[in-house]
C-alpha cells in the first residue's frame, strides 16, 4: 500500500471487529477508540479555540484554521516519530516498536478528532449530537469514499458538513455510521499496520517513516476537512451565537 495515499479505494482487505491486524490493533479496539475519542475530545474543542483566539485576538477564522492545521501536523508527526524511535533505542528494538504502534495509532486518531471538531467549531457548526460528530470525523478521515457517501446522504451537497450539522435527521445517521465504521476498520487498521512495520525498521529509519507517514495522512485529512466545510467564514459570529463544547 502506498504511503502517498493511504486511503485509496482499491485497499479493500477485510477485517472483522474481532480480528487483529498486524501490530495488535483489532477492529473492536479501533471502533471503541473512535467512540472514546469523540467523547473525550468534544468538550476540549471550545477551550482550545478560545485559547488560540486569546493569543491571537485579531486573527480571522481562516487564520485560526491555519494555526489548527500546523498544530495538527506537528502533533501527528511527533507521535509517529516517537513510535518509530523505539526501534532505534538500544534494548527496546523492533518488537517493542510494533507494540508502541498501537498506542501511537490511538494518539493520532485523537489528534484527528480534535482537529476536525475544532474546524467545525470555527465554522460555527458545533456538533451537539454524538452521532453527528462521529459521522463527521469518520467521513473526513476516510477521504474520498467518505466524502462521496456524505454527498449522497446530504443530497449532493459539495460542502456536506454544513448540511450534517442540522439538515440531516438524526435517525438517518445510524445506518450511515455503521457503514463508515466498517470502512474505517478496514482501511485505518491496514494503513496503521503497514506504518507500524515501517516504523519498526532499525537504525533510526523507523523515526522517519513514522513521522512522514503520519504527516502524509494528516495532510489528506486537512484537505478532506477543507472540502467538507468549504471556505471559512469571513468574520466571527457574535459571542452569544458561539456554541462551546
Amino acid at each position: 500500500m502506498s504511503l502517498r495515499n493511504p486511503f485509496r479505494r482499491h485497499d479493500k482487505p477485510e477485517l472483522s471487529p474481532g480480528a487483529k491486524a498486524p501490530g495488535g490493533i483489532s477492529g473492536q479496539m479501533l471502533k471503541g477508540a473512535v467512540e472514546r475519542a469523540v467523547e473525550v475530545q468534544a468538550p476540549l474543542v471550545g477551550g482550545h479555540i478560545a485559547r488560540i483566539r486569546k493569543d491571537k485576538p485579531h486573527h480571522s477564522p481562516g487564520e485560526v484554521i491555519t494555526i489548527l492545521d500546523k498544530q495538527y501536523l506537528i502533533a501527528v508527526g511527533g507521535t509517529g516519530a516517537a513510535a518509530g524511535g523505539a526501534a532505534f533505542v538500544p534494548g527496546i528494538g523492533t518488537a517493542a516498536s510494533l507494540a508502541t504502534g498501537a498506542g501511537e495509532a490511538i494518539a493520532a486518531l485523537n489528534a484527528s478528532v480534535l482537529y476536525t471538531l475544532a474546524v467545525a467549531e470555527v465554522h460555527g457548526l458545533g456538533m451537539r449530537d454524538v452521532e453527528r460528530r462521529k459521522t463527521l470525523v469518520l467521513a473526513i478521515v476516510l477521504g474520498e469514499g467518505g466524502t462521496k457517501l456524505m454527498q449522497k446522504v446530504t443530497g449532493g451537497s459539495t460542502h456536506w458538513a454544513r448540511e450534517l450539522s442540522d439538515a440531516v435527521p438524526l435517525p438517518k445517521l445510524g445506518p450511515v455510521n455503521q457503514t463508515l465504521v466498517r470502512w474505517f476498520i478496514r482501511r485505518y487498521a491496514v494503513r496503521q499496520s503497514a506504518l507500524a512495520f515501517g516504523r519498526a525498521m532499525p537504525l533510526g529509519a523507523g523515526v522517519v517513516i513514522g513521522a512522514v507517514g503520519n504527516v502524509v495522512t494528516a495532510r489528506a485529512i486537512i484537505s478532506s476537512t477543507s472540502k467538507a466545510f468549504g471556505p471559512p467564514p469571513a468574520q466571527w459570529p457574535e459571542p452569544d451565537a458561539v456554541f462551546i463544547g
